[in-house]
């Protein structure tokens, strides 16, 4: 039963990584949309509902009303999450996005060790400080400016506080639904939601044309199949772990901005683009103890 636990967190582990290398490349598609913001969500949204409806088919199972109604507060934040992370990735860098969101495991240590009684060894926290510090001197060494603004940069801080929110909600939505009935659920309560979103702001609902379309398709796939494998994740893997992993985000986002849109990946962001993966290649083999608080 215990080797059974250790297999099936190694293979949380590996999906959570394997979440991180889809997710990255989602900056530097958004970079290459020419089109209205809102209704780019609403149809990479509804691109990925299809996706994961295929998915659910292909392993047996059916979406109930339910699933729907359980789902439907993870489905609002990432709606609202989307919305902020397209009109950041429009005025900031790449690289300045991904650093902002390096911030998120401070929220979540906080927050597994009050809701989820998560008690991180020691040498955890130990690699998340070196970690971080190697996002610092990637960041200052990003030479970004040209591309970015305050007002991106604060969009980048309000969607990195909802992202880990998402996160939050997610991990107890899946103590109740599989992680392919979760996807498909708050996706599809998200695309309903971005629906009169896009309406209202937009003035209308801007169908997609030409290379767009290839865009949407690439950001339903990729950046989605990331947060099916993340949902997938949440099921085997502490909070703590899955927010530090995350972190690798900021290693990989620019070596995909670098080779698709063009942002230099110089030395000294370089340097910490390594340190961040060595010091998380240490923290998740670290372990992360887990108290029962229903006795709180």
């Amino acid at each position: 039963m215990v080797r059974l636990m250790r297999d099936r967190v190694v293979v949380g582990r590996g999906a959570a990584v394997g979440a991180v290398a889809f997710m990255a490349v989602g900056p530097s598609i958004v970079k290459k949309v020419e089109m209205a913001e809102m209704a780019f969500v609403f149809w990479r949204l509804s691109a990925a509902a299809a996706f994961y409806a295929l998915v659910l088919v292909l392993v047996g199972n059916r979406l109930r009303w339910e699933d729907l109604r359980r789902s439907m507060v993870g489905g609002l934040l990432f709606a609202v999450n989307l919305v902020f992370f397209i009109l950041s990735m429009r005025r900031t860098s790449a690289v300045n996005a991904v650093v902002i969101a390096s911030m998120q495991p401070v929220l979540l240590l906080a927050v597994g060790y009050r809701l989820f009684g998560e008690r991180p060894h020691r040498s955890v926290y130990i690699g998340a400080a070196v970690a971080f510090g190697g996002v610092v001197v990637a960041m200052a060494g990003s030479g970004a400016n040209e591309v970015a603004t305050w007002s991106g940069d604060l969009l980048a801080v309000a969607t990195t506080v909802l992202f880990a929110a998402y996160y939050v909600v997610s991990k107890q939505a899946r103590a109740e639904l599989d992680s392919t009935t979760y996807q498909l659920s708050l996706t599809v309560v998200a695309a309903v939601a971005m629906l009169p979103v896009a309406l209202v702001a937009e003035g209308g609902l801007a169908v997609p044309s030409g290379e767009n379309w290839v865009l949407v398709a690439a950001m339903a796939v990729l950046p989605g199949t990331g947060h099916l494998l993340t949902n997938f994740a949440h099921g085997h893997v502490t909070l703590t772990q899955m927010s530090l992993i995350q972190l690798l985000f900021t290693a990989v986002a620019p070596l995909y901005a670098w080779w698709l849109v063009g942002e230099r990946v110089v030395g000294q962001q370089a340097l910490g683009m390594a340190v961040v993966m060595t010091a998380l290649a240490f923290v998740v083999t670290r372990p992360v103890g887990v108290v029962d608080l229903s006795g709180d």
